[in-house]
């Protein structure tokens, strides 16, 4: 209504004191008393119309007339989208090539005119070449790729290939892998503004180094407006010997291109119709720039110029052949992370992305558990020991430096270890992140300074308990009270083991081999090089034949012998011809009479294999037990897992006790018979698909020794197999005398003598033989 009176007399001068102008609502309807209610307005002023009144009216009609136009409007752009027909309807984005550079200016209007449903929230597009998508490309595919929320699709240049078929790649024509990539970058955003603006809200520029966390990005960009023109990445001007070569203006910059480039929908689509332009009025080679350049004449964006994109889009130019292998900190606060052009880097930087989140998850279950009526109260006490022995000690760590303990055999007091300082820096992360939550709300923020000392200590069922003596920085930010203060503190951490969960191994393969299309061949290939030394290639033979009698149907063996010309040479083919004669497949390489290289042979034998096969490399001095090929083929996973055994190794038999010398066979493990040789590492078992991928044995090295640790290391090198290292009590090395021939390479006549020297008798044994003589 428009106005109503509250007199309560009949005198004018009243009225108008009582009169009272009620707001008007928003409705699209004038109330049919507005009339009669003027005329009483009039009565009341002696009949005269008034002047005011028909402004007033008039407004109001505008006012009502602007409401319901907006109303209408708004309903109308809510209603069903329209049926899409023809080419518009679906786009097999999988099939698509780059369709050309040329500009369509209708591609603004159109895509603003039919908002179409989104398929994900965001798109990202990796650039990379032909030489980098098999290993590069191909890593961020099966890692970082599957965990964003949207899609992600490879370019290439025209006529690229992979040996992957799974990689969604799209070829642009009349596009090479020229560098700098100014004409891909370009083509590729003219692309997915012409097939993709309908489908995502947001847009990813990306190269094939670059790594994404994908829920972090997600969380980030929800904050955003997509609708309206953002490009967002961590702004560049230039390194020192650009700075101001660039051709930028005094408020222009650009996103960099390595840590990624997000721009919007709207930010796609408005720059897409110049792009071509743009590529053809270039002032500098930098395919970043120009497309910043781009953006910022045509869009009327730049780049976000904030301090904290240099930690969210982090850019490592500091060390680049070496960022992130060794030191991943800024992995925590980051949104990318760039460059890791090491396909090895990039799935331990994916790796350990994949542990932050399983802790976050477990400290969620943990809260959420906590809050559960049948909850136990938290305490430092999570058993109570009904004996001595029951009373786990703590250890006593003294400024992250040094442990002192008591229960090891290290005590008292040693260096801490690297997983342990490790674990502690994680704690200490995750115990702060919890501290500053709401840190913006109070007004304060806790930073850690050192730790003084510490407390440590694992209960084996329970978890591990921290107590922690803290210098911490703290400040606050808010005026008037703005002060930084250092305090020290204590913190009491409990960290809960998860719960048990068991795997049948046949899933447990099935998951470590996810990535994997060969299929296991369930023959264990057994390869050993042979020169002479016919009696204990009998000794041998005979053995291997009773074991292969014992194993079952679920244990298949070959041996593949690669020959050696010698003396005793007729004598080691009689013995051959006996292992044939008792169905154990044998083949034999013939060498002739050349210099022995162990890791000549042994690559030698592994060639006449196929790819999937399982190769046990062994020596002729080893006796082994029938469950100890099992565990070999347990153990050894293709594509995921290779495995290192420490074979028990015996000491000299003159060395052995009365007792010893007694015994039966050569499966007993007392102190004074033999040692576990840690130092050893020449038996291993891999699948040759897996000895060719980490690069073999050195077949420079002649003679004894060094190859079996060169191929170690480059397992361990390697980054992508699990190596497994166990001691294994069903294999046995049996002593004999090892001579070290004076003109090896120093490094091999090192290892030669240390090895000879542990084999020759127990610390035990030579303490004895010292006493005899003092």
């Amino acid at each position: 209504t428009i106005g109503r009176l509250r007199s309560g007399g009949g005198g004018e001068k009243a009225a108008d004191e009582e009169t009272q102008a009620l707001v008007l609502p928003s409705s699209s309807v004038v109330d049919n008393r507005a009339g009669e209610e003027e005329e009483e307005v009039m009565r009341v002023r002696g009949g005269c119309r008034m002047p005011i009144s028909r402004i007033s009216f008039t407004i109001l009609i505008g006012i009502l007339f602007g409401f319901s136009a907006t109303y209408y409007l708004t309903a109308l752009k809510q209603l069903t989208d329209p049926i899409l027909c023809g080419r518009d309807q679906q786009i097999a984005s999988d099939e698509l090539d780059f369709i050309s550079l040329s500009a369509d200016a209708d591609v603004f209007t159109r895509s603003q005119n039919v908002p179409g449903h989104r398929r994900g929230q965001i798109l990202v597009a990796i650039m990379t070449a032909a030489k980098y998508v098999d290993t590069r490309a191909y890593n961020v595919w099966k890692t970082w790729a599957q965990h964003i929320p949207g899609r992600v699709l490879i370019f290439v240049a025209e006529g690229t290939d992979s040996i992957h078929e799974d990689m969604p790649l799209i070829r642009l024509k009349g596009v090479d892998d020229t560098y700098p990539p100014q004409k891909k970058s370009f083509a590729m955003v003219k692309w997915l503004a012409e097939n993709m603006a309908d489908e995502y809200d947001w847009f990813l520029r990306a190269d094939d180094d670059l790594y994404i966390r994908g829920e972090e990005l997600a969380a980030f960009l929800r904050s955003v407006d997509s609708s309206r023109p953002h490009v967002i990445g961590q702004a560049g001007l230039g390194n020192s010997a650009e700075y101001g070569l660039l051709a930028l203006g005094s408020t222009d910059n650009y996103c960099m291109g390595g840590p990624g480039i997000v721009m919007s929908r709207a930010t796609l689509l408005k720059v897409s119709p110049y792009l071509e332009s743009c590529l053809q009025h270039m002032l500098t080679s930098h395919e970043d720039v120009e497309l910043g350049r781009c953006i910022r004449k045509h869009v009327g964006v730049a780049c976000t110029w904030n301090y904290e994109m240099q930690k969210l889009f982090h850019n490592n130019q500091s060390a680049i052949k070496e960022s992130y292998a060794k030191n991943m900190k800024e992995l925590k606060d980051a949104i990318t992370l760039h460059p890791i052009k090491d396909p090895a880097v990039m799935r331990k930087v994916h790796l350990r992305n994949r542990e932050i989140k399983l802790r976050e998850a477990r400290a969620k279950r943990s809260l959420l558990s906590a809050e559960l009526s049948t909850a136990k109260m938290q305490t430092l006490v999570r058993m109570t020991p009904n004996r001595t022995i029951d009373l786990t000690p703590w250890d006593y760590i003294n400024n992250n430096k040094i442990l002192f303990c008591a229960d090891r055999v290290n005590c008292p007091r040693h260096t801490v270890d690297l997983s342990i300082r490790t674990e502690m820096a994680d704690t200490i992360t995750q115990l702060f992140d919890e501290f500053n939550t709401n840190a913006r709300q109070r007004g304060r923020v806790l930073q850690f300074q050192s730790l003084q000392y510490g407390y440590m200590r694992v209960e084996p069922t329970k978890g591990v308990d921290y107590v922690l003596d803290m210098l911490l920085w703290f400040k606050k930010f808010r005026p008037p009270n703005r002060t930084t203060i250092s305090v020290r503190r204590h913190a009491y951490v409990q960290q809960t083991f998860g719960k048990l969960r068991s795997l049948a191994e046949r899933v447990f393969r099935s998951n470590m081999r996810a990535n994997s299309t060969l299929i296991e061949d369930p023959t264990l290939h057994m390869i050993m090089p042979l020169r002479g030394r016919a009696p204990i290639f009998a000794r041998f033979a005979q053995h291997l034949k009773s074991i292969c009698a014992r194993g079952g149907d679920d244990l298949s063996v070959s041996l593949t012998i690669v020959l050696y010309s010698s003396e005793d040479e007729l004598e080691n083919r009689e013995t051959i011809e006996m292992l044939r004669s008792s169905a154990i497949p044998v083949s034999v390489i013939e060498m002739g009479d050349v210099a022995f290289s162990r890791g000549i042979a042994l690559m030698r034998g592994a060639e006449t294999l196929p790819s999937n096969a399982l190769l046990f490399f062994t020596d002729v001095d080893m006796l082994f037990t029938c469950d100890a090929l099992k565990r070999i083929k347990s153990n050894t996973i293709l594509n995921a897992q290779i495995y290192f055994p420490i074979v028990f190794s015996e000491f000299s038999h003159e060395s052995w006790s009365e007792n010893d010398k007694l015994l039966a066979d050569a499966f007993h493990y007392g102190r004074g018979r033999g040692y576990f040789r840690h130092f050893g590492y020449g038996l291993a078992a891999m699948y040759k698909a897996d000895l060719m991928d980490i690069g073999g044995f050195d077949t420079k090295i002649e003679g004894w020794g060094k190859e079996d640790v060169d191929l170690f290391e480059k397992a361990i090198k390697n980054g992508r197999l699990r190596v497994i290292r166990s001691p294994e009590p069903g294999l046995v090395h049996i002593y004999h005398p090892i001579h070290c021939d004076e003109n090896m390479p120093t490094a091999q006549k090192d290892m030669c003598h240390g090895s000879k020297a542990a084999s020759l008798a127990s610390i035990d044994t030579l303490v004895e033989q010292i006493s005899q003589y003092t």
